[in-house]
């Protein structure tokens, strides 16, 4: 069963700042690569990159776990954290909630705008597109 995710989405922004902050994102491209990971673990990675508080990384992650995105377990004194699912299934979700939300509101308008698109800058997706619709008719 796939975890219920709370996230704000924002069009404008790139990848998934989209639905992550950007240090948020940044947390989980360094648990996603080493996991399970620490506060500490995660603090030293984006330390080599920027100057950035411990604790602002432990509220971050402690933030992530309040919104499903982390797993958190005790671990001693510590907490040890893990991805609540991997990078591409969590932007499968992603994607499958923004769409659910989209089509549930507003369907005609969302898929009148998808098929536009595609055809106009994705002509490969939008024939792709086409032979699925075709493959799921019903004769």
């Amino acid at each position: 069963m796939a975890p219920n995710l709370r996230f704000r989405f924002s069009p404008a922004k790139d990848g998934l700042v989209k639905v992550l902050g950007p240090l948020e994102t940044e947390i989980m491209q360094v648990v996603w690569k080493d996991q399970p990971s620490t506060v500490k673990k995660v603090h030293r990675a984006l330390a080599q990159q920027r100057d950035i508080a411990y604790t602002t990384v432990m509220t971050t992650m402690s933030r992530l776990a309040d919104k499903g995105v982390l797993l958190r377990q005790r671990d001693g004194l510590a907490y040890t954290y893990t991805p609540a699912l991997s990078e591409d299934d969590f932007v499968t979700l992603v994607v499958q909630q923004v769409l659910d939300g989209l089509l549930t509101d507003y369907s005609e308008t969302a898929v009148d705008y998808m098929i536009d698109f595609l055809a106009r800058n994705n002509p490969r997706e939008f024939a792709r597109l086409r032979q699925v619709i075709n493959n799921h008719e019903v004769a």
